[in-house]
């Protein structure tokens, strides 16, 4: 095994539910802090400034680490560890420039497809059971998202369909987190994770940059923290539970999501 890791044969399902609610918390800060940001720099900045703070952190971490932490580099599949970092930029690209455009409740209704689309595709992909209860459950969930958004003229205004390409984007990642990652330590996979991100997002914020103004440098700095610690929890979740189970157990800390909006406006009155 990579990293001298033995994967995890046997699932802890509670341990999985327990990681994926702190990373649901952290999601809540993470989208509150990107919504600030969004509304005086590109998204594209916001997308950098995540992936790049994400990488710092884990660098610091494996120089600190010396020779430990240059083992923590080696992976079983660099390929399918990239794949996810992939899926993750193209989630939080489609977020963040949601959030900057549309009201953070309504992006957060749409998210909450994501889990159902997790537990759908967890079959063909990963070759999880759906029983009929289940699968009731999910269908269930998908009329109340589309009770919650109500008549929508997609034509006339296409970013109404961010959220969703975000919601799809980010089930495809836990998926491959699941699938990929629980042969790798979870540094590993966290630090493949952010490298993609930041090496793509690199190349284009050039072309999108606007000059960082003082006051709002912690959070550029807090936004990456966030991130790679959302992901930390995301990836052990996947580690020790189904991702047909663990992605539904973040729905409850969507809860959490009121105090967001809070969080956001009095940012805006700062």
């Amino acid at each position: 095994m990579a990293n001298g890791t033995v994967a995890l044969h046997n699932d802890r399902p509670l341990l999985g539910i327990g990681f994926m609610l702190i990373a649901g918390l952290l999601f809540v800060l993470l989208d509150s802090m990107a919504k600030a940001l969004g509304q005086d720099y590109s998204s594209v900045q916001v997308v950098w400034a995540r992936f790049t703070g994400h990488i710092a952190v884990i660098a610091v971490y494996f120089l600190y680490r010396g020779g430990a932490g240059k083992k923590l580099l080696i992976s079983e599949s660099i390929p399918g560890q990239f794949l996810r970092g992939v899926m993750l930029l193209a989630a939080s690209t489609f977020a963040y420039a949601a959030l900057a455009q549309l009201p953070l409740l309504q992006v957060h209704v749409v998210n909450f497809t994501s889990p159902l689309l997790v537990t759908l595709l967890a079959v063909p992909l990963l070759g999880e059971a759906l029983d009929i209860k289940r699968g009731a459950a999910v269908l269930l969930g998908f009329i109340g998202v589309i009770i919650a958004i109500g008549p929508t003229d997609w034509r006339s205004d296409p970013v109404l369909l961010y959220p969703f390409g975000m919601a799809f984007c980010f089930s495809l990642y836990q998926l491959s987190t699941r699938r990929f990652g629980r042969s790798d330590a979870p540094l590993t996979s966290l630090f493949y994770a952010g490298l993609a991100g930041a090496l793509i997002s690199s190349l284009v914020v050039p072309f999108f940059w606007t000059p960082i103004a003082t006051h709002d440098l912690w959070l550029f700095l807090g936004i990456g923290v966030l991130g790679a610690g959302s992901q930390f929890g995301l990836i052990q979740a996947m580690r020790f539970a189904p991702a047909s189970l663990a992605s539904p157990s973040s729905t409850p800390s969507s809860s959490g999501r009121r105090y967001s909006v809070s969080f956001c406006s009095a940012t805006y009155q700062a």
